[in-house]
């Protein structure tokens, strides 16, 4: 999916500024991972398979534009720590969701009990992400012609 969402996303933020396809990318992949909570032990893949392709789509249209949001954000002359700055909070909170799904898993009763209480976690927060990213400041100065 992100061979289709990554460049779909730059498109976008060059037509119309880099908030439309954060907040498209967020919400579609919200309702990936909520589409996961159909998860049960005898769910036909079939049915997984819109979840799972949205939730990949929605990253993928997302965190290109978040990108080259924060980078224009910065003064020219401290991009490179910028990109640090973006980058490792990043990392970070990949590696707590990935700890704080195991955890979730393990301590809910049951692999599906947990997975979908996990899953609903990581919707909560694309939904919580898709709010800020709304309101947020606009620093769309990555449309075209607008340097």
């Amino acid at each position: 999916m992100a061979a289709l969402g990554s460049p779909l996303s730059g498109r976008l933020a060059a037509r119309v500024g880099t908030r439309a396809p954060v907040v498209a990318g967020l919400l579609i992949g919200a309702a990936g991972l909520l589409g996961w909570c159909a998860a049960g032990p005898h769910t036909p893949y079939g049915l997984l398979l819109p979840a799972l392709l949205a939730a990949g789509f929605g990253t993928s249209l997302a965190m290109p534009s978040a990108t080259v949001a924060a980078m224009e954000a910065a003064p020219e002359e401290v991009r490179g720590a910028a990109s640090g700055a973006f980058n490792a909070p990043r990392q970070l909170g990949s590696a707590i969701g990935v700890a704080l799904f195991g955890t979730l898993l393990a301590a809910s009763g049951g692999f599906y009990a947990g997975m979908r209480l996990s899953v609903a976690v990581g919707a909560g927060c694309f939904l919580a992400g898709t709010v800020l990213a709304a309101v947020g400041p606009a620093g769309d100065r990555a449309r075209a012609g607008r340097g």
